[in-house]
């Protein structure tokens, strides 16, 4: 009897030991997963630090300011171009309503 209580430890000893390696060879592999995540992520953050950066000098006033000289032209707005509408009466625009067909569901029909 002795025999087969130590014969069934010793399996159970094998078993318990192939169940430690195979959690942590999982764990191991886990983990380097999870750092593979944090790496992307890194690398993530830092390409949207970059582009940040990279707006916020697009978007500088002074540099806007050159382009627009350089490729606009632009000039400041005169007193000539502007027109006071408050004096002027509103004009209505006619406006045709054509009628929907109810037997297509709405759909205009081309005349």
């Amino acid at each position: 009897m002795i025999r087969w209580v130590n014969i069934s430890l010793g399996l159970l000893l094998v078993v318990c030991i192939a169940a430690l390696y195979h959690i942590r060879y999982s764990a191991e592999a886990e983990a380097r997963l999870v750092r593979q995540v944090e790496q992307k992520i890194n690398r993530e953050q830092d390409r949207q630090r970059t582009l940040r950066a990279e707006w916020s000098s697009l978007n500088d006033p002074r540099r806007l300011q050159l382009l627009s000289r350089h490729y606009l032209q632009l000039d400041y707005l005169r007193l000539s171009q502007v027109e006071d509408m408050r004096s002027q009466e509103t004009q209505t625009i006619p406006v045709m309503l054509v009628p929907q067909n109810t037997n297509t569901g709405g759909a205009h029909e081309p005349r």
